[in-house]
């Protein structure tokens, strides 16, 4: 619970430390960003401060002449000319934005400096003269008793100006005699503006308006209208009769600093980069953590045998499952020689397991696998599978011994059982009269017991690797390609505990045959795979050579039966050319004759049976339509057909030319074959039942006679073979035998398919 609770907080800490980055960036960005707003709002407050001084300056400095004027005059209210001149030249000498001073006693105009700025003017009422602004002002100055201003936008003077107007008031004297008159300042508006900064100075933007304009017209004064629109810093400007407004803004408004996307970048990647560091950090550390214990879990917790040995062949480590294995406590084997302790000191053979383990030290490559037999501690015998590498120190000098093993004493005990029985069967197998061999799945001898050189002559280095066909005669080679399909279809309905006997002709050292009755089972994996076949023959040759003789004997006794056979074929015609014979009699002629013309093809055919199995038989090929000798079988067969109720239908399915399917055969041999098939398909098919006949012809001809019925499991095995017969009271065993010998003889075969539950197909093949 502990070690998972310093884990939890070990994964925490990139994430708090890329936590605090963060907040340490944006620190910093905000430091950065109030640093740079109070640079600027300095610069902009320092420049609006020195433009309202300078306003003010310029301003106060018209306010001040007015002053002057006024104070001399209610001192010298007869004040010449040439007095106001001299006056004004040194009152004026320090104030360039002043264009004109006037002076209008009883408000005609009566003084100006200069001279030419009101040569129009000179006798004339003020408010007769100049705009409809000025006048306006006039009457505001001399009904209020205050000072008036008079702004550009006021007025509409081709020159911009700034007028001041004073009323001058004698002082002893009342209203309306204390009235002397009107001083008028005119001030060049664009000088007094250049003169104070207004406009764009040192990146600052200064504009000027009045706070409250009248008849609310237009109140800028000066710089740009859009610095009020830029949150700017204002400072109020106080003239006669009003208050300005002097406001100040960045050039580029009030922007964030330029080192902003600096800050915010590296510190998205300080963020970004130092936790994933430290999470990668973090990650690989606990993984090696990770590592370890699992490491350790494995070596304490795997069920091998784990042991270092140093080079003094000491044991400098081993695991938990060592220590069960070989019954010791915990820590009792560290520091024990292992040869000794847990290895005997010498083998069952008399090696010294110390010069052996002394070896292995020096040179572990060279026995990285060894089995040795062990002792626990309480004397019992174990034996171990050692996998062996050598510890090396970071130099690259071996130190020591790391060994893994694995108990193999069941598997030891269960070789030398097995070694035990091999020993039992090699002894048995190469002592018996029989001969036992083995095939791969390519039936290639793998195994052949020496009983086989006493009955063939073949060493046994002749024989194994060899394919088994090498090995037999030509009409063997095709019973064992039979056999192969019998032990196939006996696979599938008894699983893996097929066999079959088939009798083959072996071939002999010295050019001889031998006869083999030969016992065949296949040979499975423990994955189910077909691995080979293994085989028991035993010598019949005898037993065929007797049945040849035997053979040989019928075969002369039916050859010698066809002489006196002749003659009762022949009697019966010498006796009906006497005449003198009754219905009775001719009938019995008639019997005779019939039976002696069969026994006589019975002979016959006998006879053609040898010639095909010895493979001398001589062909008559001629052109056949196997649709007509199908349909004269199935009249001959029609009072059998009839009695049992069966349908018997023929089906073409390819070949069929103008409603004939010829085929070159053998006449005789080619419908004995064909009734021998048919028959036994109507007398195994039950009553009621149907009888198909399918033709098919491409590359050669195919016939599948299929019925209902299934044969017999008794003679399935050897269906096709000679005097095999289900029913021994009805047939003699021959007909499918010399069927399958017919269809041979034409360099075709047949073959019995009963994998259809409820019937039987015999299908027949021919070139």
């Amino acid at each position: 619970m502990a070690v998972s609770m310093l884990k939890r907080i070990i994964y925490l800490i990139p994430p708090v430390i890329g936590l605090m980055v963060a907040v340490m960036v944006y620190v910093g960005y905000r430091a950065v960003q109030d640093n740079y707003a109070q640079t600027v709002r300095a610069r902009v407050v320092q420049a609006l401060n020195e433009g309202k001084s300078d306003l003010d300056s310029a301003i106060g400095s018209g306010v001040h002449l007015v002053s002057a004027m006024e104070a001399f005059l209610k001192v010298n209210p007869d004040l010449s000319q040439a007095q106001f001149a001299v006056l004004a030249d040194a009152l004026l000498v320090n104030m360039p934005a002043v264009r004109s001073l006037q002076l209008a006693k009883d408000d005609i105009v009566s003084h100006a400096y200069p001279s030419w700025s009101a040569e129009k003017s000179f006798g004339r009422k003020l408010t007769r003269i100049g705009p409809m602004a000025v006048r306006g002002l006039y009457n505001r100055a001399k009904s209020t008793g205050r000072r008036q201003t008079l702004t550009p936008v006021q007025h509409a003077l081709e020159a911009e100006e700034i007028v001041i107007l004073a009323p001058v008031f004698l002082p002893g004297k009342a209203l309306p005699e204390s009235y002397w008159g009107m001083i008028s300042v005119h001030l060049d508006a664009t000088a007094l503006f250049r003169a104070t900064g207004i406009g764009k100075t040192g990146g600052v933007l200064l504009a000027l308006r009045e706070a409250h304009p009248l008849d609310n017209g237009d109140a800028q004064l000066a710089g740009d209208p859009v610095v009020f629109d830029m949150d700017p810093l204002v400072r109020s400007v106080h003239v006669p009769s009003g208050v300005w407004l002097l406001a100040a803004a960045p050039s580029g408004g009030w922007t964030d600093s330029p080192y902003r996307n600096y800050i915010l970048g590296f510190g998205l990647l300080a963020v970004v980069f130092i936790p994933a560091s430290l999470w990668a950090v973090t990650a690989i550390v606990m993984g090696r953590l990770k590592d370890r214990e699992r490491y350790y879990q494995l070596v304490h917790s795997a069920k091998s045998i784990i042991m270092r040995i140093n080079m003094d062949g000491d044991i400098v480590f081993c695991n938990e499952y060592a220590e069960d294995f070989y019954g010791y406590g915990p820590g009792e084997l560290l520091g024990k020689p292992l040869v000794g302790t847990l290895v005997p000191r010498r083998t069952l053979e008399g090696r010294s397991m110390r010069r052996y383990l002394d070896r292995l030290l020096m040179n572990p490559t060279a026995h990285p696998f060894n089995e040795t037999m062990n002792v626990r501690r309480n004397g019992e015998i174990v034996w171990v599978a050692w996998a062996n590498d050598s510890v090396r120190a970071k130099d690259g000098t071996s130190i020591g011994l790391l060994c893994v093993g694995t108990d193999i004493t069941d598997r030891k005990l269960m070789e030398e059982a097995l070694r035990q029985r091999e020993k039992q069967y090699r002894l048995l197998a190469e002592n018996v009269t029989d001969i036992i061999w083995g095939l791969d799945a390519d039936y290639r001898f793998t195994y052949v017991s020496p009983s086989d050189e006493a009955v063939r002559g073949f060493k046994r280095a002749d024989v194994l690797g060899r394919h088994i066909q090498d090995f037999l005669t030509p009409a063997s080679r095709t019973r064992f390609k039979d056999i192969l399909g019998v032990l196939d279809d006996l696979t599938e309905s008894q699983d893996h505990l097929a066999s079959a006997t088939e009798d083959f002709e072996f071939t002999c050292a010295d050019g001889a045959s031998v006869w083999l009755e030969s016992r065949l089972g296949i040979l499975f994996s423990e994955e189910g795979e077909r691995i080979g076949l293994q085989g028991v023959s035993r010598d019949i040759s005898d037993r065929k050579l007797a049945e040849a003789l035997r053979e040989d004997v019928e075969r002369m006794a039916r050859h010698d039966l066809k002489t006196p056979l002749g003659a009762v074929i022949g009697l019966p015609d010498e006796i009906r050319r006497r005449g003198n014979l009754d219905s009775a009699q001719e009938t019995m002629l008639a019997t005779i004759e019939h039976a002696g013309a069969s026994m006589l093809e019975l002979i016959n055919r006998s006879l053609d049976l040898y010639k095909m199995e010895c493979g001398t038989y001589v062909l008559a090929r001629t052109s056949v339509d196997v649709l007509d000798v199908l349909e004269q079988i199935k009249a001959e067969a029609l009072p059998h057909i009839s009695e049992k109720g069966i349908s018997v239908g023929i089906e073409v399915l390819d070949g069929e030319v103008n409603g004939t399917l010829p085929v070159s055969v053998d006449a005789e041999l080619f419908r004995s074959m064909l009734c021998n098939l048919v028959l036994n398909a109507l007398e195994a098919s039950p009553e009621s039942a149907s009888v198909s006949i399918v033709l098919e012809k491409r590359d050669g001809l195919a016939i599948t006679i299929r019925n209902q019925g299934e044969v017999p499991l008794s003679v399935r095995e050897t269906f096709f073979d000679k005097y095999s017969t289900s029913s021994p009271a009805r047939g003699s065993g021959l007909g499918t035998y010399s069927a399958r010998l017919i269809a041979r003889t034409h360099g075709g075969d047949i073959r019995v398919v009963t994998t259809n539950p409820g019937e039987t197909s015999v299908i027949v093949t021919l070139p």
